[in-house]
């Protein structure tokens, strides 16, 4: 079932949208109804929908506005705009926003009804494309771990980079579990112990199927896992014993470390931020001597292959596996060592070269593609972001002060 809100100040017309649906349209449920912009949001926040219905007059935040701040939040829904007032810029406008139909006063119930399906159909592509198995990349692990650790001082600055994320749940709706897998003493494994926690990870996604999963350093006989699921709630881990057990020939015991409703829960959560920190120490102080000295080689010579190649397109898995590790692995051993993630580290890289090369007269899109992006929008908005300025906005300043 989708659930829609309506946001009108309207009435007539909120019941209007309200009744038809409820009466005709079966597979959609009206979670919440607001009157303004500033209402919508709040609402919105605790009761996230999958379909906003938005006036564009309205007192306090017009619709338009609405819809731009609720894209600041999460991607994971549809607008449809619905208004008396027809003009080609308030529909220009719309598109630039995302916005999936425009309908006009008074509603064609018929044009409602096909909006509605065709929602359905782009909700059900993004769900698809932001899948849990594409949410392991090193950019979604460094997000996480930023939040775990206390890096994000405020909400607002957690929830911009999170919106850029595409995760198929919300910040403020993202309900999830810590738990705690503990390997039984003595336990045989004839390969190395991370790829051992690699297996539990596919284990845990094979039988949960959780929508994110962030497997958090630990000691070496115990691993924790984050699990970041609305529809996860009290879960029995019998499966994930046996399983082990029979597939893996380990005996684990599990447990439930705590659960969250939301993202802010966990960013605000200080204990778990103390757990983050002593995981981080208990794993520096499992390895031996020779363990620090082959991990610490392993990651120069990453270092060296990223400056070599930095204008390919290098994932965490493809530097991982030139220096023979598992991408998990590599990650927290690069963090160790350079004491910034992997991410960070080639974005930083990239932009120094991109800096370098704005000096020549070659296009943004050539210098683009010379430091290792084939989509120039993507380039631009990194820039940006380690910049704080575009990269014509960066060469103009050159020039100027040249």
């Amino acid at each position: 079932m989708y659930r829609i809100m309506i946001v009108d100040d309207e009435k007539a017309a909120q019941d209007t949208i309200r009744k038809y649906i409820e009466a005709k349209l079966p597979e959609f449920e009206i979670c919440a109804v607001a009157g303004n912009g500033p209402e919508a949001i709040r609402t919105f926040l605790h009761t996230p929908a999958d379909i906003v219905f938005a006036d564009i007059r309205m007192p306090l935040m017009d619709g338009l506005t609405l819809i731009g701040e609720l894209n600041k939040i999460t991607r994971n829904y549809v607008p449809v705009i619905v208004s008396s007032y027809g003009e080609f810029e308030y529909a220009k406008t719309a598109i630039q926003l995302g916005v999936s139909r425009y309908l006009l006063k008074p509603i064609d119930f018929d044009e409602m009804t096909e909006a509605l399906r065709s929602a359905c159909e782009t909700l059900k592509k993004y769900r698809k494309l932001t899948h849990p198995a594409a949410a392991s990349s090193d950019e979604y692990e460094t997000w996480f771990v930023n939040l775990l650790t206390g890096k994000y001082s405020e909400a607002r600055i957690a929830m911009a980079e999170f919106s850029t994320l595409n995760l198929p749940f919300f910040f403020f709706f993202s309900a999830g579990i810590c738990l705690q897998v503990t390997l039984a003493p003595n336990t045989q494994w004839p390969y190395e112990t991370d790829s051992l926690y690699t297996a539990i990870s596919n284990l845990i996604r094979l039988i949960y199927r959780p929508q994110f999963l962030l497997p958090l350093c630990a000691k070496q006989n115990r691993c924790d896992f984050l699990l970041a699921d609305p529809t996860l709630t009290h879960l029995s881990w019998d499966e994930l014993r046996t399983q082990s057990h029979q597939l893996l020939n380990v005996t684990l015991s599990v447990r439930s470390l705590f659960s969250f409703s939301s993202m802010e829960e966990l960013r605000t959560n200080t204990s778990f931020h103390a757990l983050m920190e002593l995981t981080d120490t208990n794993l520096k102080n499992s390895l031996s001597s020779d363990e620090a000295a082959k991990s610490l080689s392993a990651i120069q010579s990453a270092i060296a292959y990223i400056k070599e190649h930095y204008a390919e397109d290098l994932t965490r898995n493809t530097i991982a596996a030139q220096v023979y590790m598992s991408g998990s692995h590599f990650s927290r051993c690069f963090k160790m060592v350079t004491n910034t993630s992997y991410s960070d580290y080639l974005i930083e890289l990239r932009m120094t070269k991109a800096m370098e090369l704005l000096k020549t007269d070659l296009s943004i899109a050539e210098i683009a593609k010379r430091v290792g992006y084939t989509n120039t929008n993507r380039f631009t908005i990194n820039f940006r972001h380690y910049t704080s300025c575009t990269p014509r906005e960066y060469r103009a300043n050159l020039r100027k002060r040249g």
